[in-house]
């Protein structure tokens, strides 16, 4: 009995490894280099932002505080969320202020 060949198989290899080696054969060279100045913006930014760039070099400076001070700080701004602010009534926004235009004819 004859059998047929699928000629996408047949064919279908070949151009897929033609298309395969041409396509990384346009990744091999590059016309492109980079700029001297690549990625100077960026340096001069982290420069610009950086308060004292020799801080690693030297011994931390006494912050004037102690563990307790810091931990009241702490308790007081999480008791901060503790209780919740009174609702807002929105219907009222606005009523009896006054400035409503029932005078003026």
């Amino acid at each position: 009995m004859w059998k047929f060949k699928n000629p996408m198989r047949t064919a279908g290899l070949p151009a897929l490894l033609g298309c395969a080696v041409l396509g990384l054969s346009a990744c091999a060279s590059s016309i492109w280099t980079p700029d001297a100045q690549w990625g100077q913006a960026v340096r001069q930014a982290q420069k610009v932002q950086t308060i004292d760039p020799d801080a690693a070099l030297r011994q931390p400076a006494e912050s004037g505080t102690d563990g307790a001070i810091a931990k009241a700080a702490i308790d007081r701004y999480q008791k901060s969320f503790e209780t919740l602010p009174p609702p807002v009534n929105v219907l009222n926004i606005g009523v009896g202020t006054g400035l409503g235009t029932s005078g003026v004819r």
